[in-house]
């Protein structure tokens, strides 16, 4: 009497087979989630280097006295023209403004000794640093 095998799978199969989708689908979504986390910190990034570049545009045409009244203060991103950035939502640039030699920007000096100053741009994003720019700004 010849013994013939029903076709099809057994349970043993099944529940190997089961088990290895579960991985890999498990480790698919691991990778995605990494994946959209690093793309949000990049697209992060990108955004507070432009607040930062836009904050600069806005107050290029400021006077050295504008630019001490800014000092210490934090602002919501806006554009070259003053109109609110887009996406900029959760992010606050913190502004410190500070004298230095006319001749030398090494050197701190009080406020009415100079027509110079070192502006410096802090971009946190929901409270967390993210970019910061310094930049030179004289009028003589």
């Amino acid at each position: 009497m010849k013994k013939t095998r029903n076709s099809g799978f057994t349970l043993i199969e099944v529940s190997i087979a089961v088990v290895l989708i579960v991985i890999v689908s498990t480790s698919a979504i691991a990778s995605l989630r990494i994946g959209m986390k690093a793309m949000h910190g990049t697209e992060v990034s990108a955004n507070a280097a432009i607040a930062i570049r836009e904050f600069r545009e806005y107050t290029y045409k400021d006077s050295i006295d504008s630019l001490d009244l800014r000092n210490a203060q934090s602002y919501s991103p806006v554009l070259g023209d003053g109109s609110v950035m887009p996406n900029s939502t959760g992010f606050i640039l913190n502004v410190t403004v500070t004298a230095v030699d006319d001749y030398d920007p090494t050197v701190v000096v009080a406020s009415n000794e100079s027509r110079t100053r070192v502006v410096g741009i802090e971009a946190t994003y929901n409270g967390a640093k993210i970019l910061e720019a310094v930049w030179l700004s004289a009028e003589h």
